[in-house]
């Protein structure tokens, strides 16, 4: 106690405050007991009321201004005005106050303290609104002119008199609403459960359970209601509660509270999925539609969560695994863009059972950041992730390329693809980003020639007894680009593996499966229905003929500063067509004896060699944009004996004090014309380290404009907030480096 004593206390049920009590007491009957934060000391309620405690410099620490009012004499209610706000000199610190209406009275003003960066600071009467967010400190000044705290300081609308602001019974009575709040929401809570008892068990799909689901949703968001508005309630009387729910009571029931909504909110997110399921579930536009409407909803809720569970986390740095455990098993925000998206492909295709082709890898994509690549960890992830970002944009050409003026309810779908996709390449940049400043040594930059080819584990769903199938994480060659997939591992009894890939829109479908051919993944292809041989030669010598439109088209594609990728895409589907028919003319087992078939099947080759030949003569070609910073560029071009590389800065010393060092510069050119394309810029500790010992990330491409400019402009830019290309694919690693100074001139 305050003088030094023990007693036993004991939490009141009736009033949910501290009381002190016997030890043969049941209940607790003694007097009611505050505990001072700040002495670490409990006093009687009723002495408090006689001697409130006064102020210290301490418990005022946060709400301090810089503003100095020496010399300055203050007003008849002990305050300093400045620029219309009032002031309170406590301890030789001023603090901005607002004078509380509610918990004043004739014979006593009662004032709170606020953060002037706060909502609840800026008020042009100076009064405190109690809806206006800010932590505050309720105070009064005592007969001998002392500053003290005050217990009368509540949230506005509730009404104090003189008479019972000097006694103990009308605590109790302020206490009131607060007790008849969480009073509410327990019944609530209770009623919650009568109503998912009564609707759980209803059949699937029927009118008495829709409407049993409908009555609970509407419960349910009532109940979140009633949540925020209790949390807020707690949060506004913190100053006073805080006394009264000592002992961590007052955080502890926060915290809880604050669980609690998180829990209702995925509760709500529950029922809404299961009243909608029947409707939804069917691939037509109009389920479609409604389908999309109701994700968007769900946003909205997972948005109001957010914000509660990043007040969680700012309170208690401990509580993630709390959150980790609620949100266990409800969909993430990713899942539901993911799921938007897929929507959005079936929307903008004529049929929506079969989207479109050029949107698959992003719908890939999405799927193994949102759920696989979560699972795994190690070299493989940030190759994985890059190659996931090129499919990403390779889609997003054919997105703008699309022609949707004659179908604006198309064209609202392609903008809305477009708009997620935005979302997964911010989110993959981000993670990349993260990657990279995690990185303490120069071995550890991510390489661009490994091969991806990783076994995981997938976390065993809830309630499934039996063990779930390995998985591999890899990389396949698909119309000459590449692209990563997951599939579930089938060994068979000789220790081939076999790959089985889902189709993400024809789950029911047979999935697609992998086999590793001289050292590749390559995909088995079903057996090809057997066509007359006629047929055939007519097909291939039609496809013969469309030769030059195939690379005419190419080079248009080109002229128009297509996606690379979706270039030698377009050419490598045509290429694979025209190997497929060879192969199948030579399947007729004619080819000795028909000397047509043999011609056609030498000019399919020689065609589909000649296509290939030329994507690969765009790609170089655009790779070469020297407005374009990418070593994964730099790297295939390498890789390709494209380029020409001329040092032209030997340790040349920059900087001073730490930031000295010594600089290499080398000239990266065009081998055919020897034309300069970029600048690779390698940075020292010291004069005499070896050209691989460069300092930690010191390794980076320049476009020549940036070379010119130098930092410093690059720094004024940054600092300007004006958008540059500062992420991590800049930096080169060892083994690129050493390409580089390998093809040295």
């Amino acid at each position: 106690m305050y003088d030094g004593s023990i007693l036993q206390i004991s939490l009141d049920p009736d009033t949910a405050l501290y009381r002190a009590r016997l030890g043969s007491e049941s209940r607790p009957s003694g007097p009611i007991l505050f505990h001072d934060p700040h002495s670490s000391r409990w006093h009687p309620l009723i002495d408090f009321e006689k001697s409130p405690l006064p102020l210290s410099a301490s418990r005022l620490e946060t709400f301090r201004t810089p503003l100095d009012f020496s010399g300055a004499e203050p007003d008849s209610d002990g305050l300093h005005g400045f620029e219309g706000k009032r002031y309170v000199i406590i301890e030789n610190h001023a603090h901005q106050v607002m004078r509380d209406v509610d918990a004043s009275s004739p014979k006593r003003n009662v004032w709170r303290v606020v953060n002037p960066k706060d909502p609840v600071a800026v008020d042009s009467e100076n009064i405190y609104r109690a809806s206006r967010s800010g932590e505050t400190l309720a105070i009064t000044r005592n007969a001998d002119g002392i500053w003290t705290t005050s217990l009368d300081g509540l949230k506005g609308g509730m009404r104090r008199t003189a008479q019972t602001q000097d006694n103990k019974a009308y605590l109790l009575q302020r206490y009131e609403p607060v007790r008849n709040a969480f009073e509410a929401l327990a019944a609530s809570n209770k009623r919650y459960g009568e109503l998912w008892d009564s609707a759980r068990y209803l059949p699937e799909g029927s009118q008495a359970e829709k409407e049993a689901l409908i009555k609970l949703e509407v419960h349910v968001i009532k109940h979140t209601r009633m949540q925020a508005e209790y949390a807020r309630s707690l949060i506004d009387n913190k100053d006073w509660l805080i006394l009264l729910k000592a002992g961590g009571l007052y955080k502890s029931e926060l915290h809880a509270l604050q669980l609690n909504r998180v829990d209702y909110f995925n509760k709500l997110i529950a029922v809404m999925d299961r009243r909608v399921y029947p409707t939804v579930n069917a691939i037509t536009v109009e389920s479609l539609k409604n389908n999309f409407a109701h994700l968007n909803k769900k946003l909205k809720i997972m948005d109001d969560r957010q914000v509660v569970m990043d007040q969680v986390r700012k309170a208690d740095r401990s509580a993630t695994s709390e959150l980790d455990d609620l949100n266990h098993g409800v969909p993430t925000v990713d899942q539901i863009h993911s799921s938007q998206y897929n929507i959005c492909l079936r929307l903008i295709s004529d049929d929506p059972e079969n989207p479109p082709p050029f949107g698959m890898r992003s719908a890939m994509g999405m799927h193994l950041l949102k759920k696989d690549l979560n699972e795994v960890s190690g070299y493989s992830e940030p190759l994985a992730l890059q190659l996931t970002l090129e499919n990403i944009r390779s889609d997003r050409a054919g997105f703008e390329s699309l022609d949707t003026s004659a179908d604006p309810v198309k064209a609202g779908y392609v903008s809305q693809a477009l708009s997620l996709m935005d979302t997964f390449e911010t989110k993959i940049d981000n993670r990349l980003n993260a990657i990279h400043e995690q990185v303490d040594s120069n071995s550890q930059l991510p390489l661009y020639d490994q091969d991806i080819d990783f076994d995981f584990l997938p976390e065993q769903p809830a309630g499934e007894t039996e063990a779930t199938a390995p998985r591999k994480l890899f990389r396949t060659r698909h119309h000459g680009t590449y692209r990563v997939l997951v599939g579930v591992q089938d060994t068979a009894a000789d220790g081939s593996v076999t790959l089985k890939v889902p189709d993400l829109f024809k789950p029911h479908e047979p999935p697609q499966r992998y086999e590793k051919i001289e050292g590749e993944w390559r995909q088995i292809r079903p057996a090809a229905t057997l066509t007359p041989g006629p047929q055939l030669v007519n097909n291939a010598t039609e496809s013969l003929a469309r030769v030059d439109e195939h690379v005419t088209q190419a080079r248009l594609m080109e002229a128009r500063k297509a996606n690379p990728t979706n270039i030698v895409e377009f050419l490598g589907a045509e290429t694979d067509r025209f190997r497929d028919l060879a192969q199948r003319l030579v399947a007729t087992g004619r080819v000795a004896e028909d000397a047509e078939s043999s011609g056609l099947i030498s000019r399919l080759r020689n065609a589909a060699a000649s296509m290939e030949a030329e994507g690969q003569s765009i790609l170089i070609r655009m790779y070469k944009n020297k407005d374009v910073l990418d070593v994964l560029r730099l790297n295939f071009l390498l890789d390709h004996s494209q380029l020409k590389i001329v040092k032209t800065v030997d340790r040349s010393q920059t900087g001073k004090g730490r930031d000295k060092s010594f600089l290499d510069v080398y000239s990266i050119n065009d081998r055919s014309d020897n034309a300069p394309l970029w600048e690779a810029h390698f940075h020292y500790d010291r004069q005499d380290r070896a050209a691989l010992d460069y300092t930690l990330k010191g390794a980076h491409l320049k476009t020549l404009e940036q070379s010119k400019l130098g930092s410093t402009f690059q720094q004024r830019e940054e600092q300007a907030g004006r958008p540059h290309q500062r992420i991590w694919r800049e930096f080169i690693s060892p083994r690129v480096a050493q390409k580089l100074f390998d093809h040295l001139a």
